[in-house]
């Protein structure tokens, strides 16, 4: 697999949904910041050749000194995130090295990703341009109005919950990014950047694992997940409870 990947990691959100005084990516799970288990495993992916954080000015520092500490050599300077995630997302993808004709985009709040998923990701790809990772819809899903008055039952065999990493042409996402201009802010993915250009995007099956922490609940089943998959191997580098 020819390794002319670069990984876009957004990791300068709020998160405050998540609450508490440690920023999201640096919330400790089993030992380690959150944000280190994504860069560990992009860091042992043989389909990834360089990592580009993206975090605020105010911790650029801080996360080349974790960088550093946690051995992520195919780290790229950090790059200053914007005021949205698509936004962050589009400055990432302006440092790209010009030897890079893939860009993956991963969620830093997304810690449980594992290396097969990141390959399958990557080898659909290049099979299909674009791809998302995702798991088919297993409840119905209902849109309503502002009084929360249904005025639609969606089909859930044609629904899919989107995951991250998702992968994409660089020359397509380039165009797509031209095309969205000053509307970043309005896309809910980065899959969605391309859709609005005309872009065909293919669902992959994701990982069920692969959750999102956006809750302390979330962090429970988080830290139960990654303990059981690497047990004392992530306890080489301690961080502060959160």
């Amino acid at each position: 697999m020819s390794r002319n990947v670069a990984a876009i990691i957004p990791a300068a959100g709020a998160g405050q949904r998540l609450g508490g005084p440690i920023r999201k990516p640096f919330v400790c799970l089993n030992g380690h910041p959150l944000l280190a288990y994504s860069l560990k495993v992009l860091q042992e992916s043989h389909a990834v050749r360089w990592i580009i954080p993206v975090v605020r000015a105010d911790e650029h520092a801080q996360i080349e000194a974790f960088l550093k500490r946690h051995r992520i050599t195919k780290a790229l300077p950090p790059c200053l995130g914007g005021p949205s995630r698509a936004e962050s997302v589009a400055r990432g993808f302006a440092t790209l090295p010009q030897e890079a004709g893939w860009v993956l985009i991963h969620d830093a709040a997304r810690p449980c990703v594992s290396r097969p998923l990141i390959d399958r990701a990557v080898r659909a790809a290049r099979r299909h341009g674009a791809v998302a990772c995702g798991l088919p819809a297993s409840v119905t899903v209902k849109a309503v109005d502002e009084r929360r008055e249904v005025r639609l039952t969606l089909d859930r065999d044609r629904l899919w919950f989107v995951q991250t990493p998702q992968v994409f042409r660089r020359d397509w996402f380039a165009q797509a990014l031209m095309r969205a201009d000053h509307t970043l802010s309005q896309f809910p993915d980065d899959a969605a950047i391309l859709e609005a250009a005309g872009f065909h995007v293919r669902m992959i099956p994701g990982d069920p694992l692969n959750l999102k922490v956006t809750t302390r609940e979330d962090l429970v089943l988080a830290e139960a997940i990654l303990q059981s998959r690497y047990g004392s191997r992530r306890y080489e580098v301690g961080c502060r409870n959160r």
